[in-house]
């Protein structure tokens, strides 16, 4: 082992406030930039079976493969910073360069692979496509599927410069990807049609690294092939990234099933599955990853120094803030979904028969809100503490009920029962993430049973506001842009301080804390 050398261009620690407010707000852009990609394909294709076998070519290569980006950003953040408090710079160069080397043979291989079966693999994951629509699906999977290997060098990029507690250029890539594939809907897709989409998502994903590379090589790092992988901390990566894989794919293993039996409904079904779930995970890609991602840089340092009680309490604070924020999204996605819908969709090829198509699976989707957000944030808690065994366990558990409950519902819910079934699935696999976040090893002062009866307390006073003056101001049936802003936003602030002043009221210790922090800031601003 070299000996233990200070880390190299390092920027001065930002407060995890200061972090996850700049990631939030680049986050914030980024997001709003993907959603308005979202609406436009929605305005130039809406749920039509051209959308169907886009969103079907793309399962494999943008949600299989981008699990890999994820698995791989995770797994650097804890491994790097163990190579920067026992290696020397010139080791972990090594380090990287012998990853980078065995993305790039992976990748070659998969890819290959992928080119040569990509039939094969479509007949499997689509029986209910047949002729024109298959041959579609086949052709647009053959053009995406090289963005595997640009997926992988992303997510090794992202996660290096995370560790490095560089925050900010990581949150921008999305928007230049999104960029990228709005002008390519509208300028391809008018051209070439829906192979035009899938072009340009390719051209979308090696985008990203644009703006990534250049950060890195700001930091001094710069990454080239190395045919000796001898590095101990590479054999180390390897044995995490299966069960980091695992754990991470339980999202995508579940869209993918789901859209290989909704390949057999009504047409529309593939595509209203994909809107309602994009709109689901905004607020898990945009808060709660805002938060999670400086929280888990800074318990894996804890975590790397031994500082287990600062480790434990940052923990369980984390535990306790995504619930708060969690529950209220969840709350007017179920109350206010029909609204919602007409507001960013309906207009040119997305109707009023998409709209209703969609309330459902967004219903349904909005109910496992909460259990997608504890998944998300306690995976990490666990990542870590490099304990990569729990999660992937407990994954497995959660594809096998998904796939299940997608089987039996889907017979008497259609596209809503499979909604129905992953979100059932994700609250089995945020419980068992709990269950395990409440051993000693991680828990310190939770409050569990106080978190909870206050944020049911609270959440069920704001429900029965926000349904009451959606009521009163007939939302379901407005047709109007200006009065459907209007209503909505007076219903989330009526409903919002409903929820905040019943919380303050039963001194959540969280709101509170943020609420003299914010007294703080105030009174020294003035």
């Amino acid at each position: 082992m070299n000996t233990p050398s200070p880390r190299a261009k390092r920027p001065k620690p930002r407060s995890i406030g200061l972090s996850a407010s700049l990631i939030f707000i680049v986050t914030l852009i980024s997001r709003l930039s993907g959603f308005f990609r979202e609406v436009v394909m929605a305005d130039f294709f809406g749920t039509s079976t051209a959308t169907d076998a886009w969103l079907m070519a793309s399962a494999l290569p943008n949600l299989l493969f981008s699990t890999i980006n994820g698995a791989i950003t995770v797994t650097v953040v804890p491994l790097m910073t163990q190579a920067d408090a026992e290696y020397s710079p010139r080791s972990v160069a090594r380090f990287l360069n012998e990853v980078f080397t065995a993305l790039f043979l992976i990748s070659a291989g998969l890819i290959a692979l992928g080119e040569v079966f990509a039939p094969l693999i479509m007949h499997l994951m689509a029986p209910g496509f047949h002729g024109g629509e298959l041959r579609l699906t086949i052709d647009m999977t053959r053009i995406m599927i090289p963005t595997i290997f640009f997926w992988g060098i992303a997510g090794l990029v992202v996660g290096i410069l995370q560790e490095r507690e560089e925050y900010v250029t990581p949150a921008i890539s999305p928007m230049m990807v999104n960029i990228v594939r709005i002008l390519t809907i509208v300028i391809l897709g008018h051209f070439w049609g829906i192979r035009g989409v899938a072009a340009g998502f390719t051209l979308a994903v090696i985008s990203q690294l644009l703006v990534t590379v250049p950060s890195l090589h700001k930091m001094g790092i710069h990454l080239h092939f190395r045919w000796h992988f001898s590095h101990p901390l590479l054999k180390k990566m390897i044995n995490m990234a299966g069960p980091f894989f695992l754990t991470s794919s339980v999202g995508s293993v579940g869209v993918i099933v789901d859209r290989i039996l909704a390949s057999s409904l009504v047409a529309g079904s593939i595509a209203a599955l994909n809107y309602s779930y994009v709109l689901v995970q905004m607020p898990i890609g945009l808060v709660i990853s805002s938060l999670s991602t400086p929280i888990y840089t800074r318990l894996a340092q804890h975590h790397s120094h031994r500082e287990d009680d600062t480790f434990r309490q940052l923990a369980m604070r984390g535990f306790r803030l995504v619930l708060l924020i969690i529950v209220p999204m969840t709350i007017w996605y179920i109350a206010l979904r029909i609204p919602l819908l007409q507001l960013l969709y309906q207009r040119g090829a997305f109707n009023a028969r998409s709209t209703a198509l969609t309330s459902g699976t967004l219903l349904y989707f909005a109910l496992g809100l909460p259990g997608f957000s504890l998944s998300f944030y306690l995976q990490r808690l666990f990542f870590a503490t490099q304990d990569t065994k729990s999660p992937s366990r407990f994954s497995i558990a959660t594809i096998l009920i998904n796939i299940i409950g997608d089987i039996i519902l889907v017979h008497f819910m259609k596209a809503d029962g499979l909604a129905l079934a992953t979100s059932f699935a994700t609250w089995v696999n945020a419980a068992l993430l709990t269950w395990k976040a409440l051993q000693p090893r991680y828990n310190q002062n939770l409050q569990f049973r106080r978190t909870l009866t206050a944020l049911g307390l609270a959440g069920g006073l704001m429900l029965v506001t926000t349904l009451g003056v959606s009521h009163l101001l007939h939302l379901n049936h407005l047709h109007s842009f200006i009065g459907l802003i209007a209503g909505l936003a007076s219903t989330v602030i009526l409903s919002g301080l409903v929820f905040i002043g019943v919380l303050t009221w039963l001194r959540f210790p969280d709101l509170r804390e943020m609420e003299q922090k914010l007294v703080r800031r105030l009174l020294a601003a003035h």
